[in-house]
């Protein structure tokens, strides 16, 4: 019976079906809906203060500092390794992931 319910082919069927359920769904109740909010759905309200679209803005400046000052030494570090190519970008991203996946399967054991 087990056999039956963890066939790849009918899982995936399982899935898929399931998939175009809920798809249908989303669908139909999306076609009752007013494509476009009103004009009180677009402010920005923040702590009491109605803030315009271009005062939203968040500072990827402010935002990165701390990690940058945590991280100066290693970025120091590796700088000079940077060319700017995306080969050698991608090249980064990889071994980034290899470490840290390493990392969580040495934690795991």
């Amino acid at each position: 019976m087990f056999d039956l319910i963890w066939d790849p082919i009918i899982t995936i069927a399982a899935i898929l079906l399931c998939s175009l359920v809920v798809y249908g769904l989303i669908k139909v109740a999306r076609r009752n809906l007013k494509p476009n909010p009103t004009a009180d759905k677009e402010k920005n309200y923040a702590c009491g203060e109605e803030l315009k679209p271009e005062e939203m803005h968040a500072d990827s400046g402010q935002f990165f500092s701390p990690v940058r000052r945590v991280l100066k030494p290693f970025y120091r570090y590796v700088q000079t390794a940077h060319t700017g190519s995306l080969n050698t970008y991608l090249l980064w991203v990889v071994v980034g992931f290899i470490i840290i996946l390493a990392v969580v399967l040495l934690t795991v054991r």
